[in-house]
């Protein structure tokens, strides 16, 4: 009996442990050494080595105390967090529209939602998407000078304020990638250019592929195809908030926590040196308290694991635009390394490039105007 509780408190110990390690990964290091303390008190040899040195301090009762005190800390602490709640109401007038940027806010009926987008200037179509957490805003000083020789589209993409939110929360890129290719047909428009950062680059890749006969150039910021990702530890790391924001209610109550000052953590981590990021992170996190934002915006992240097991979706995924793609990624941003640069370059179609941008990170378009504009103009023409 005695050895059979040993290899159970071995057991639980190694659970424990395992439950540290990944709650570390999922952005709760405090959390995460709670687990390990637990884990490493619930360990008959440990529980052996403080009574042998301490026996006083460390007791068999005080080591049980401890535990049980502990684990009641972290599981009433847990089930607090991220429980506040906002009450914004969600009103969009004209007003209202107009202070979301300096360019015109329109609508258009797409897919039974209703879509809001900016747009300005003529000539030939360029669309632009926003990724997370930003919205189409992001895009302001670049639709500035573009519209001076383009006709330039950048929406509020599904579930963003102030764009409807499904009511089946299908937040899938080829979804939304079909939302594009209808919202031109809205707008009679026959063939485009498409340019996405962040999730607004797979939705790209994506479109391109919906629509081959209409999509003639694909600019990806950040996002590589996802046939050039090679899963290392360290990229795996980077995208430790896929993790997390993957489990549904626990990622949603998480980023609320202390305000969303999750966000402005992501900002930093991504494009350390982005001076400016508070502005679009003030934004983006006042969207997210009106009801329903946060978890439309995370959906994408859900959405994603869904999608991954059905083959033929993963299938439609891994295809390569057969059009000219220029892929544009930050030193800084953790997505980068060579290996999927040059993958990159070896296997996108005939026409392609890829640029590196020093001191930059995920937000280049942002971070280093100037230099980005200088690679996107010569690509566009």
């Amino acid at each position: 009996m005695k050895t059979f509780r040993k290899v159970l408190r071995y057991l639980a110990g190694i659970v424990l442990l395992l439950i540290g390690i990944l709650t570390i990964t999922l952005e709760e290091p405090l959390y995460g050494v709670g687990f390990l303390i637990l884990g490493i008190l619930l360990l008959p040899w440990t529980s052996s080595i403080l009574s042998k040195k301490a026996p006083a301090v460390f007791s068999s009762k005080l080591q049980i105390a401890l535990f049980i005190g502990l684990s009641l800390l972290i599981v009433v602490s847990v089930s607090l967090f991220g429980r506040k709640t906002y009450d914004k109401t969600e009103n969009i007038t004209p007003q209202v529209l107009s202070g979301l940027s300096k360019h015109p806010v329109k609508k258009a009926r797409v897919n039974n939602l209703d879509y809001y987008y900016l747009e300005k200037g003529q000539g030939p179509v360029i669309l632009l998407l926003h990724g997370f957490p930003d919205m189409a805003n992001t895009w302001d000083e670049t639709i500035a000078e573009l519209s001076k020789n383009y006709r330039v589209i950048a929406p509020f993409l599904r579930g963003y304020y102030p764009t409807s939110i499904p009511t089946n929360m299908d937040f899938s890129v080829k979804s939304i990638a079909g939302d594009m290719v209808q919202l031109m047909e809205k707008l009679a428009i026959k063939e485009w250019v498409v340019v996405g950062q962040d999730w607004g680059a797979s939705i790209s890749y994506a479109t391109a592929n919906l629509a081959p006969n209409k999509v003639k150039k694909v600019v990806s910021i950040a996002i590589p195809h996802p046939t050039c990702l090679k899963l290392t530890p360290g990229l795996l790391f980077a995208g430790r908030h896929f993790l997390l924001f993957g489990t549904g209610n626990y990622g949603v109550r998480y980023t609320r926590k202390n305000d969303f000052a999750y966000i402005d953590r992501l900002y930093q981590r991504w494009s350390p040196d982005y001076k400016g990021f508070q502005k679009s992170s003030n934004e983006i996190k006042e969207t997210f308290k009106f009801p329903h934002r946060l978890e439309a915006a995370l959906g994408y992240y859900t959405s994603l694991g869904v999608d991954q097991g059905k083959p033929d979706i993963v299938a439609f995924y891994q295809k390569i635009p057969q059009v000219p793609v220029l892929f544009l990624v930050g030193e800084q941003d953790g997505v980068y390394t060579e290996d999927i640069v040059q993958a990159m370059n070896q296997k996108m179609p005939k026409g392609s490039k890829s640029v590196v941008f020093k001191n930059a990170g995920h937000f280049l378009h942002r971070e280093v105007f100037a230099d980005f504009m200088k690679e996107l103009r010569p690509f566009l023409q």
